[in-house]
C-alpha cells in the first residue's frame, strides 16, 4: 500500500488568464510564477520531513527543464515526481472570473488512476501549506472510511463563489432526479483525501456531472464555477461526505481585514495559509533555502509561528509583511 502526497501548479498563458484574489494579480504574471514556485519549498521540506515514506508527487503543465534550478535540486533530494500533465478540463473561456485552473484537479485524479491500487491512498493539497506532524492517522483513516474531506462551509445563507448551497440542491436534484440525501456542505478543494478505488469512482462520475454543468450554464442558471463545486456534488453522489480532514486542517486567514486563527490551531497536523504566500511562506522560504532542511525543530516552528501569525498576528509580523512584499517586488 502506497501513500501519495501532491500539489500542483499550472502556469497559465495571457489568453486564458483569470484573476487570483489572494495575488492581487492575473494567472499568467511573473509574480505569480515566481511565488507559486517559491512556496513549493516550505510544502515539500515539511511534508517529506514528517512523512518520509509517501509518495511526493508535483503536478503540473511546464516541463521539468522550465522549473527553477533552486526546485529542481530540491525535488532531487526529496525525491519529488514531476508529472507534467496537460489540461484537458478546463472550463469554456469566460466561465468564471477567478480561479480558472482549479479544474486541473480533475486532470490530476484522471492521471492517478492508472497508479493506484484500490487500497493506496491519495491526499491532494494545495501548496500554500504546512505540515507540521506525521500524517499516517490521516492515511489509516482515509484508508478506512474512504475520504478524508475538508467540510469549510455550511452557511445556507452565503454566496459561495456565484452560487449558495440550496442552490446547489437544486441543481443535484435537476442533474441527478432525486435530492441530496442530506443538507450539502461546500468541501474545500485545498485539501482532499481518497481511497484509490474511489479515485477511480469519481473519474467514472465526472463526465455526467460536468456534461450537465455545460448545459446549465447555455441555460443561463446557476452552475458549478469552481472544483470545489464539483467536489462536494460528488461527495454527496458516491457517498463520500465526511469532515475528518477537520480535524487535520484548517484554512487559516491571517489578513488585517480578516483572521480566524484561534489559540490551539497551531497544533494542527497541517497549516493551510492563503494570506502568507507573499508574506510568511515567502520568509520561510528563503530559510529553508539558506539551512536546506528544517534543522532544529523546535525553533523551526517558533519562526513558522511568528512569520505565519499562528496562533496570533504581532506587530512585528505586520511590519515584516510590509517590508517582505516590497522586497518581493525587486527579488
Amino acid at each position: 500500500m502506497t501513500d501519495y502526497i501532491a500539489t500542483w501548479f499550472y502556469r497559465e498563458s495571457a489568453d486564458e488568464a483569470s484573476f487570483y484574489p489572494q495575488m492581487g494579480q492575473k494567472g499568467d504574471s511573473a509574480l505569480v510564477h515566481s511565488v507559486y514556485m517559491q512556496i513549493q519549498v516550505p510544502f515539500f521540506r515539511t511534508f517529506r520531513h514528517y512523512n518520509p515514506a509517501a509518495r511526493l508527487l508535483f503536478f503540473t503543465n511546464l516541463k521539468r527543464e522550465g522549473l527553477p534550478r533552486f526546485l529542481l535540486e530540491l525535488f532531487d533530494e526529496l525525491s519529488v515526481e514531476t508529472v507534467t500533465l496537460p489540461y484537458t478540463r478546463r472550463p469554456p473561456k469566460g466561465w468564471y472570473e477567478a480561479w480558472q485552473n482549479q479544474f486541473y484537479l480533475y486532470d490530476i485524479l484522471s492521471g492517478m488512476d492508472g497508479r493506484m491500487q484500490a487500497d493506496d491512498t491519495l491526499l491532494v493539497c494545495d501548496a500554500d501549506c504546512l505540515c507540521r506532524m506525521p500524517l499516517d492517522p490521516l492515511f489509516d483513516e482515509i484508508r478506512n472510511n474512504g475520504s478524508a474531506l475538508y467540510e469549510f462551509i455550511t452557511d445556507r445563507s452565503a454566496t459561495i463563489n456565484g452560487i449558495t448551497l440550496p442552490q446547489m440542491e437544486a441543481f443535484y436534484e435537476a442533474c441527478y432526479n432525486k435530492p441530496p440525501r442530506l443538507p450539502l456542505a461546500y468541501y474545500g478543494g485545498e485539501f482532499i483525501g481518497l481511497r484509490g478505488d474511489n479515485v477511480r469512482r469519481i473519474n467514472e462520475a465526472y463526465p455526467e456531472l460536468w456534461a450537465f454543468n455545460l448545459a446549465q450554464a447555455g441555460l443561463q442558471a446557476p452552475k458549478l464555477n469552481e472544483e470545489a463545486h464539483v467536489l462536494s456534488m460528488l461527495a454527496e453522489r458516491l457517498d463520500l461526505r465526511n469532515a475528518i480532514a477537520n480535524r487535520y486542517v484548517k484554512r487559516m486567514w491571517t489578513s488585517p481585514q480578516f483572521n480566524n486563527v484561534r489559540p490551539g490551531d497551531e497544533h494542527l497536523a497541517v497549516w493551510h495559509l492563503p494570506y502568507e504566500k507573499k508574506r510568511g511562506l515567502y520568509r520561510l522560504f528563503r530559510l529553508l533555502e539558506k539551512q536546506k532542511g528544517l534543522g532544529d525543530e523546535a525553533r523551526f516552528w517558533e519562526k513558522a509561528k511568528a512569520w505565519t501569525g499562528v496562533p496570533a498576528v504581532s506587530l512585528v509580523k505586520r511590519l515584516r509583511d510590509r517590508w517582505t512584499t516590497l522586497r518581493m517586488r525587486f527579488d
